[in-house]
């Protein structure tokens, strides 16, 4: 009966584990997300910045 405890226990922190690490997936899906809204955000701030540029060339 002790090595079905044994596993029964092992089997729980898998599920925990499994869990946590869902969780953590989650999270940095999130912040992937928010890195691209930056990114997009100072991409356009840059290409603004061009177009004034060039239209002061011109």
């Amino acid at each position: 009966m002790e090595l079905v405890t044994q596993l029964e226990e092992r089997f729980n922190l898998l599920l925990n584990k499994i869990s946590e690490l869902k969780n953590d997936n989650q999270r940095l899906r999130e912040e992937i997300e928010t890195e691209k809204t930056v990114r997009r955000e100072i991409e356009s701030r840059i290409d603004l910045l061009l177009e004034k540029i060039q239209n002061e060339l011109e």
